[in-house]
């Protein structure tokens, strides 16, 4: 197998050193939300992960420092989980059968990656109406990639029947959260605003979780046939 187990392990460190920077990120964020800008510091429960990369927060203060750890966290996030992505789908190419849906995987994966890419270079308070729509198109696109790589693992018999169950978890969690960003609560309520920032911070729980698993269980995968 042409795959190297190293860069498994540097997906997972990628995303430790991601959540260390967006939590340094949070630490710097001055203060304010859409409906509230005159609140302090950042709240879990009211902000977007995106308001980390704001330039200018929502009570109008400098945001520099923050804003520059949030493009550096979900930089290195797409860097690192990107090459795992394409580690797997090489492991998932040594099956004919799984081959078709690996490499529609990674041709979809390669859009997801650079959403998020333009996620981080586009600041709510400069490019709110373009932030917003590549956010959409992230999130859309992502349950496309985890449902092609659910089927490639039903197709490949490589991977144990966890990794089947991850992918089929982080598919539904994600087509969920399509399905709130369209008809979820309004934004212009409180509770309507709440509501929305915590589907996002599960679902990037479950997708950084579940990503980590898979590249556990790929290095096992490539433990045993070298």
């Amino acid at each position: 197998m042409t795959v190297h187990r190293s860069v498994f392990a540097r997906g997972r460190w990628a995303v430790a050193i991601a959540v260390a920077l967006a939590i340094g990120s949070m630490l710097r964020y001055p203060g304010g939300t859409a409906l509230d800008p005159a609140s302090r510091g950042y709240s879990l429960w009211r902000n977007f992960l995106s308001d980390l990369g704001m330039t200018v927060a929502w009570d109008r203060r400098p945001n520099a420092l923050g804003a520059a750890l949030f493009v550096a966290s979900l930089g290195i996030l797409v860097l690192g989980l990107g090459g795992c992505l394409v580690g797997v789908v090489r492991v998932y190419s040594t099956s004919n059968s799984a081959r078709r849906f690996a490499r529609a995987a990674a041709a979809v994966g390669l859009l997801v990656c650079a959403a998020f890419v333009g996620v981080a270079v586009t600041p709510e308070n400069r490019v709110m109406s373009l932030h917003v729509g590549v956010t959409l198109f992230a999130f859309r696109t992502f349950p496309i990639l985890s449902l092609l790589l659910l089927l490639a693992t039903l197709h490949s018999g490589v991977f144990p029947r966890g990794v089947s169950i991850a992918w089929a978890a982080l598919t539904t969690v994600l087509t969920a959260y399509v399905a709130v960003l369209g008809w979820g609560p309004s934004l212009t309520t409180a509770n309507g605003l709440t509501f929305q920032v915590v589907a996002q911070k599960i679902v990037v729980v479950v997708a950084l979780s579940v990503f980590v698993y898979i590249s556990v269980e790929a290095d096992r995968v490539i433990g045993r046939s070298s």
